[in-house]
């Protein structure tokens, strides 16, 4: 009997001793992704890439993204979606070339509000994040910290060098529409005019 709890105490010492390596090893993974990601956003200055978009009911889009930050954004879907968002300030503008129209919703209602208001948003209070690292990928999901829904902005990066692959972007609902990010062109320098909305002719009678 003695043999036998010197054999459980020795399990579950060592038990202890795995358990407790493993949550130093997140830690220290977490920290090492947390540089990483810095990193990246306080050298990224812009962004030009191909995209192909995945909405929640298995349809899929594709275009080009420009980003000059803080603050400006632009993603061009190719037909037939033939949707044009811009943003240089505090509205998102969301036109539809073929219907001639145009909605504006403000920034801060937007997904990309935090990282297009600030370039050093992982240290900004009021967001919560998550990291993970899997098999070479990195994955930073984003959350408000005062907001219990499911809502929320997943980033995922490849390691060595660290490169963003994909969004998504989660919704009320839980429901997730992917972007796929290819031929990524960081820091070169993107024309002001990208950010301006088009300009449609005034309707007529």
């Amino acid at each position: 009997m003695q043999i036998f709890k010197i054999k459980l105490n020795f399990f579950f010492y060592v038990l202890f001793l795995i358990l407790n390596c493993q949550t130093a090893y997140t830690l220290e993974e977490n920290k090492s992704a947390t540089s990483q990601i810095e990193k990246f956003f306080n050298n990224l200055i812009t962004l030009e890439a191909n995209f192909i978009q995945v909405s929640p009911s298995g349809n899929v889009s594709n275009g080009k993204i420009y980003l000059d930050l803080p603050g400006k954004l632009r993603i061009d879907y190719e037909n037939p979606n033939n949707l044009l968002i811009t943003c240089k300030g505090f509205w998102i503008v969301i036109q539809d070339r073929e219907t001639k129209t145009t909605n504006n919703i403000p920034v801060k209602s937007s997904p990309f509000a935090i990282l297009l208001e600030n370039k050093s948003f992982l240290k900004n209070q009021n967001i919560k994040t998550e990291y993970s690292i899997e098999a070479g990928i990195v994955s930073l999901k984003i959350k408000s910290q005062n907001n219990d829904k499911k809502e929320g902005l997943v980033l995922e990066f490849t390691e060595n060098p660290l490169s963003l692959k994909k969004w998504v972007i989660q919704d009320s609902l839980g429901e997730n529409t992917t972007v796929l990010i290819q031929n990524a062109k960081y820091n070169n320098e993107l024309s002001h005019l990208l950010f301006f909305p088009d300009n449609f002719p005034e309707p007529t009678n």
